[in-house]
């Protein structure tokens, strides 16, 4: 009997928060409300605030499913326990970030944009959200990864930086950013404006000219693939 009720709290819960991702699709995910929810699942308001109490809660839900999407952290550890070069290491790195863009592009994508937009001026809000977060962001652990793998392997020559590693790793970091920010622009909001200007973001090919970037940068042109 309690493993039924379990499932059935379980299966309420996701009902929710499914149809909270289906208000974000529709508006900003910091512009949702709990009336939204409630509409949108027709359920009554005490039914919903059962199982959240405020919208808070919700968007911190909405994030742990985002980061739990594809167990890719767990594809990211096995990588780095691989034994393998560290430019094979971080070859491997990037095309599981090109997965994981792509998957995320037509998932959670949009919503996760608009939190850290909306998070950079509304600091308070962010910690009241991120603290019942429980899970790791993706990309924050894929990142560390990078930096591990390309911060040692320049300290014991395995790479030879043609500019300081700070430089470098500066250089990943805002570029991924940038990558994240046009795409997610030209096909979650400007879409055929975007490629009727002559313009195609394509994440998997951005990605990879940026691993291109990166080995260049480390001194491994010639072992470009």
């Amino acid at each position: 009997m309690p493993k039924v009720k379990d499932e059935y709290l379980e299966n309420k819960r996701n009902q929710i928060l499914d149809a909270a991702f289906a208000v974000c699709k529709r508006k900003p995910a910091y512009d949702v409300s709990m009336t939204d929810i409630v509409t949108e699942t027709g359920m009554s308001q005490g039914g919903v605030y059962k199982y959240f109490n405020n919208i808070d809660l919700v968007l911190a839900a909405l994030i742990d499913k985002a980061n739990l999407q594809g167990n890719y952290i767990d594809q990211i550890d096995e990588i780095m326990k691989s034994g393998n070069s560290p430019d094979t290491i971080l070859h491997n790195l990037f095309l599981v970030s090109e997965q994981y863009f792509s998957e995320m592009l037509i998932s959670y994508n949009k919503m996760l944009f608009e939190l850290s937009t909306f998070f950079v001026y509304n600091p308070e809000r962010r910690e009241r959200i991120n603290r019942n977060v429980t899970t790791s962001s993706t990309f924050e652990y894929l990142t560390k990864c990078a930096s591990e793998i390309i911060i040692t392997g320049a300290e014991n020559g395995y790479f030879m930086p043609v500019m300081p590693i700070e430089d470098v790793m500066a250089f990943i970091i805002a570029s991924f950013d940038g990558i994240i920010r046009d795409v997610t622009l030209s096909k979650c909001y400007l879409g055929k404006s975007m490629l009727e200007s002559g313009v195609d973001f394509n994440e998997k090919n951005l990605i990879h000219c940026l691993y291109i970037s990166t080995m260049s940068l480390l001194g491994k042109s010639d072992e470009m693939r």
